[in-house]
């Protein structure tokens, strides 16, 4: 029996941590999960709509993607502003040139390409770098759109004449006359689908690896905007679809500046001003840990800012799986906080020397640069003939806690300091251990 609960323990342990793997990868989804089934659940109810809200629902996108690019611009995230950019740029065509029967040629033709450069101008702005909108790399993409808006309107002017050169051009002349129709009809919109399936599955594994919320919203655009041109007979579905896109955008934009705001960006922990934030809304009844890595300034002069930067991000991991409704903060330099609402000292205490022994007993190995293989092939050669000089170094990490509760009438700048005096008697009494 005690065998059998032992399993149990075990296998719910297991499930619990596969639960928290699976929420880390699919967090950045959510938003993009969230906008494309939006759109597949409000489509059918458009043509319900009274005409007043159907007008005013076709000028939406155009308020919310320029309200998008100035927020990018100001809160230097470019490539979501290039996104919004990109967004008005194509319900813009499709409102001024598309709103005509598909059986026209001039029509037709814009439609081809935009089902080819709407998607395809998402693939090219997932890929740079975050800058500024207003910027060289924004130049760049202003220049792009140029060049696609100058190729659809050579192609109008020459609409008439366009499956004729393009089919003798590609050598379709075997198919005789129906050479254009072949062309204008299957090619083309074989060539766009064939390309957008292409930059559809290498995004999707990207952006599994990377897990990163713009990637998946900018993922998400680019097959909203595929599906716009998939499905474009359905009565409404560019103004919606490009107001969710927006809308999405724009949910992105808030999330990334809170991040930069509140998130230490070394080690992705609440930063200080989210401590301070915190602080102001958990009641009267918490306590405030202080930790310090001991001898940090001399392990970093010995070793490196790189390894340096490596300790506080192990730190950083260990403190932020401290159990009892602890949380974890990145205070400044080489100290951390943890934060206890509703607990006091002596609950909080033995969840603290947990995390602290964890951190001691954590298999830190530091090796020496001037040994270390500058290629994959001396890596390899290296393993099968080690010498004592290859060896690596391993050192020990501690961490020391202060820790202070809350007093009646006790502001929480008067809390940090109490904590900040018991670190204090922390490092007075040896290190590596938990003063109050």
């Amino acid at each position: 029996m005690q065998v059998s609960i032992s399993y149990l323990a075990s296998f719910l342990t297991a499930l619990v941590q596969l639960g928290h793997v699976s929420l880390g990868i699919l967090r950045p989804w959510l938003i993009a999960a969230c906008l494309i089934a939006s759109s597949l659940l409000l489509l059918p109810t458009i043509h319900t709509l009274e005409d007043s809200y159907q007008i005013l629902l076709r000028y939406v996108p155009y308020g919310l993607t320029i309200l998008v690019i100035l927020l990018g611009q100001q809160f230097v995230q470019g490539r979501i502003a290039m996104a919004a950019g990109n967004l008005l740029l194509g319900y813009a065509i499709i409102q001024t040139q598309l709103q005509a029967p598909l059986e026209q040629d001039q029509v037709r033709a814009f439609f081809t390409l935009l089902s080819l450069y709407w998607p395809l101008n998402f693939f090219i702005i997932y890929w740079l770098p975050e800058r500024k909108l207003i910027s060289p790399i924004g130049f760049l993409l202003a220049a792009i759109f140029s060049l696609e808006l100058l190729s659809g309107y050579l192609l109008v002017q020459y609409v008439d004449n366009y499956p004729q050169l393009l089919s003798q051009y590609l050598s379709l002349q075997p198919f005789g006359h129906n050479s254009e129709h072949l062309l204008s009809h299957w090619l083309l919109p074989l060539a766009s689908t064939l390309v957008l399936s292409i930059t559809t599955l290498i995004l999707f594994v990207h952006t599994l690896i990377k897990r990163d919320r713009s990637h998946s919203v900018l993922l998400a655009s680019m097959v909203t905007s595929a599906l716009i041109c998939a499905w474009f007979e359905q009565n409404g579905i560019s103004s919606l679809f490009t107001s969710l896109v927006a809308t999405a955008l724009m949910v992105t934009l808030l999330f990334n500046s809170h991040d930069l705001a509140f998130l230490d960006e070394l080690t992705g922990l609440p930063g200080r001003r989210a401590l301070m934030n915190e602080l102001k809304h958990c009641g009267k009844h918490y306590c405030v840990v202080m930790a310090d890595i001991d001898h940090f300034k001399q392990f970093n002069d010995t070793h490196g800012h790189d390894t340096g930067d490596d300790v506080l991000r192990i730190v950083a991991q260990e403190l932020a799986n401290v159990r009892g409704g602890g949380k974890a903060f990145r205070y400044g330099g080489e100290e951390f906080t943890l934060l206890f609402k509703r607990k006091s000292t002596e609950d909080a205490e033995p969840f603290i020397d947990k995390i602290r022994q964890s951190i001691a007993d954590y298999p830190l190995t530091i090796r020496d640069k001037q040994t270390r293989p500058k290629s994959l092939s001396k890596s390899a050669n290296k393993k099968s003939r080690k010498s004592p000089a290859d060896s690596s170094t391993q050192v020990q990490v501690t961490v020391s806690f202060g820790i202070a509760q809350r007093q009646v009438d006790q502001r929480p700048s008067d809390v940090m300091k109490s904590a900040d005096q018991a670190l204090y008697r922390a490092k007075e009494n040896g290190r590596n251990c938990i003063s109050a």
